[in-house]
């Protein structure tokens, strides 16, 4: 597993109540802007993950992002704000499902198993651990706060982490019951023969 934190949110500036709400709005923009910053970020490393990971990686697109023969599948552009949540094929242990916005659905590029947001609450989890036979799974945390649990090792994760889970490397993931807001994360991964 490796696990690298890209930037680290600092504490909002104190407000008192004779400031206009002007600040707010400022530091709301700031924080928007950021998590846009960070899915950014999030995807172009998972596609040179996968890319590096597959040494035989096709696709119809050139470097240039012209598709190679008309024919073949085109690419797509939408906005997170479009996509609804639906539920993931993980339950915590009270029976609510993690949920998910899925940007790219599985296997629409070989060997990638799509891409998407996954949105944790407040005190659910994702244990007990689990691991991937063969994919490699990657971690970005673009919101909130939670903790991982790699091969037994707790990772608290904030904004900014990156965390890359290896073939048959145990993970679980939880959010503490006293965080005050949902941990959104985005998952990519790559299948290995």
């Amino acid at each position: 597993m490796h696990s690298i934190n890209i930037g680290k949110r600092s504490s909002p500036p104190s407000v008192s109540s004779s400031i206009s709400g002007q600040r707010h709005s400022q530091q709301s923009f700031h924080v928007t802007m950021s998590s846009r910053v960070n899915l950014a970020i999030a995807t172009v490393l998972g596609m040179f993950i996968g890319a590096a990971l597959k040494t035989s990686f096709s696709t119809p697109y050139s470097l240039s992002g012209i598709s190679k023969n008309s024919n073949e599948m085109k690419g797509s552009v939408k906005n997170l704000a479009d996509i609804p949540h639906r539920p993931t094929s993980h339950i915590d242990t009270q029976g609510r499902p993690i949920t998910k916005q899925q940007l790219l659905e599985p296997f629409v590029v070989p060997q990638f198993v799509g891409y998407s947001v996954a949105t944790f609450k407040p005190g659910q989890n994702m244990m007990p651990v689990h691991e991937h036979e063969s994919m490699h799974e990657f971690f970005f945390v673009l919101e909130g706060r939670g903790v991982i649990q790699i091969d037994g090792v707790d990772h608290n994760v904030e904004p900014g982490t990156f965390l890359h889970m290896a073939p048959k490397e145990k993970h679980g993931i939880w959010i503490p019951e006293n965080e005050t807001e949902d941990m959104k994360m985005a998952v990519c991964g790559v299948t290995v023969d």
